[in-house]
């Protein structure tokens, strides 16, 4: 006769390993590939991914690590059980609150949306008062970012990588000809 040398526990137990062991590809592809697929349209010239969607996808991803390692500790009983549905529940909702934050640009437009935001945030380019770019000497480890105020006092900012400075032209112009103000500002390292 064959017997199984393994208990059900131990299924979890590879499970909550290989989630701890795909996270750092998952975290870091993840909140990209979903918010290119999402809001990437014909005319728009950026899709970014601000770095709090980064925190929540980690978030999410941590909750079904704890949710399949509860499992294996606790010897599946019902109260880890629940835990881990209630981990697996918290961690789709962190999920789709990752999904829903975006900026995106076009010829025309700015569009974004925060975390957990329930509606969009959608301006024309003549709805942009200031820009100001706050570029950091090159010894700074902070980034360069991009702040944003609109007509309607809203701010939104930008922290500059290799996509947002491949259209930083096509912001300082759209500004300009839109009759609002850009100005660079040369932050030196404190």
């Amino acid at each position: 006769m064959h017997y199984k040398s393994y208990e059900t526990r131990h299924i979890f137990m590879v499970l909550a390993i290989c989630t701890l062991l795909c996270s750092p590809f998952f975290i870091l592809l993840a909140p990209l590939g979903v918010a290119h697929t999402i809001y990437y349209d014909y005319g728009v010239r950026l899709v970014y991914v601000p770095s709090i969607n980064y925190w929540v996808y980690g978030v999410g991803w941590f909750l079904i690590f704890l949710g399949l390692s509860l499992l294996f500790l606790l010897k599946l009983r019902k109260s880890s059980i629940v835990v881990a549905v209630i981990c697996l529940i918290g961690s789709a909702i962190f999920f789709y609150g990752g999904s829903k934050s975006f900026v995106t640009i076009t010829d025309e437009t700015i569009t974004y949306r925060g975390v957990f935001a329930k509606e969009e945030s959608n301006y024309d380019w003549i709805e942009v008062k200031k820009v100001n770019y706050y570029q950091m000497s090159e010894m700074d480890p902070e980034t360069s970012y991009y702040e944003f105020e609109f007509k309607d006092a809203e701010k939104l900012i930008l922290k500059e990588n290799g996509k947002v400075s491949e259209i930083q032209g096509l912001i300082e112009s759209s500004v300009i000809n839109a009759d609002g103000e850009f100005n660079t500002i040369e932050k030196e390292e404190e």
